[in-house]
C-alpha cells in the first residue's frame, strides 16, 4: 500500500504541474513571457502579509500621462494586452503589473534627457476590472471579480468553499510579478482558519488552485481498477481500507487487502 500511495502521489504531482502550466498558459500569456521564476516563500516575498497595499496596473486600464514642463505631451493611452504603451520619443515602455508610481519613476527616467524638466505622473482614469481565477476542486472553478483588500478564504467562501475531495493543506496561490517571474505560495487553509498563519491578500490576476488529495486520488484508482473491472458476483459490494502492510507482489502481480460485503 506505501508502495501504491508513493506512486499515485508522484502522478498527481505530474498532473498537478500539468494543470499549473495550463492555467498559466490561458490566462497569463502576455504579461507573464520569459518569466520562469521558481517558487518563492512568503515573507520577503510579494505574499509578504506585511507589505503594504498598492494597486497594479492592468492590461486594458485607461491612464492618463500628464507632462508638467511640456502639456502638449499630456495623453490618455490604454495599457495593450502585453502589458506596454505607446509614449512619444519613448516608445514601448511596459506598463502592466507595476504601480503608478513606479511607471511614474521609468518616465521620468527616461525623459531626462529630453525634458528639462519632466516631472511625468501617471493617474489611473478607468480600471478595466480586477480578477482572479479560482480552479481545481473548489465548488464553482472559474474568473471572478476580485474586491479591495479580498483574501483568499473569503474568495474561497465566494467560490462555494472547497471540496470534500480537495487537499486543504496545499492550496496553491500562483502571482505574477513585472520582471521577477511566477512566485506561487503553497497554503493550509485549515492553519489560516485556525488562526495559526495569516490570511494571504489577492491580487488581480491571481490564480489560486485546490488540488485533489491522496485519499481522493486513490478512491478514484478503486473505483476505477477494481469496482468498475472486477465482476461483481451475487452482488458483490467492494469497500476498501488503507493499510499500513506492505503490498504482497507475486511475479508482475500486486495484492493488497480488500473487504468484500455480500448483499443478501
Amino acid at each position: 500500500m506505501a508502495m501504491l500511495m508513493a506512486r499515485l502521489t508522484a502522478d498527481r504531482l505530474r498532473s498537478i504541474g500539468g494543470r499549473f502550466s495550463v492555467l498559466i498558459s490561458c490566462v497569463l500569456p502576455a504579461v507573464l513571457s520569459g518569466c520562469q521564476t521558481p517558487p518563492s516563500p512568503r515573507g520577503g516575498t510579494p505574499f509578504d502579509p506585511a507589505a503594504a497595499v498598492r494597486y497594479t496596473l492592468q492590461p486594458g486600464d485607461t491612464i492618463l500621462v500628464r507632462y508638467p514642463s511640456d502639456t502638449t505631451l499630456d495623453q490618455e493611452v490604454i495599457i495593450r494586452t502585453d502589458g506596454q504603451i505607446s509614449l512619444p520619443y519613448v516608445n514601448d515602455v511596459q506598463a502592466a503589473l507595476r504601480s503608478p508610481t513606479e511607471l511614474s519613476a521609468e518616465l521620468n527616467e527616461r525623459y531626462a534627457a529630453i525634458l528639462k524638466k519632466p516631472d511625468v505622473t501617471v493617474i489611473v482614469q478607468e480600471e478595466s476590472g480586477r480578477r482572479i481565477y479560482l480552479g481545481g476542486e473548489v465548488q464553482t472553478p472559474g474568473e471572478f471579480e476580485l474586491r479591495p483588500n479580498q483574501t483568499l478564504l473569503q474568495a474561497l467562501f465566494v467560490a462555494g468553499g472547497l471540496r470534500t475531495e480537495a487537499d486543504r493543506r496545499e492550496v496553491m496561490v500562483m502571482r505574477a510579478c513585472a520582471g521577477d517571474g511566477i512566485h506561487i505560495l503553497q497554503v493550509d487553509v485549515d492553519r489560516i482558519l485556525a488562526g495559526a498563519e495569516p490570511d494571504v491578500r489577492l491580487e488581480p490576476l491571481d490564480i489560486v488552485h485546490a488540488p485533489r488529495s491522496t485519499i481522493a486520488e486513490i478512491g478514484d484508482w478503486v473505483d476505477m481498477y477494481i469496482n468498475r473491472m472486477v465482476p461483481r458476483v451475487f452482488s458483490a459490494t467492494f469497500l476498501y481500507e488503507l493499510h499500513n502492510e506492505p503490498i504482497k507482489t507475486s511475479g508482475n502481480s500486486a495484492t493488497f487487502p480488500i473487504e468484500v460485503v455480500r448483499r443478501r
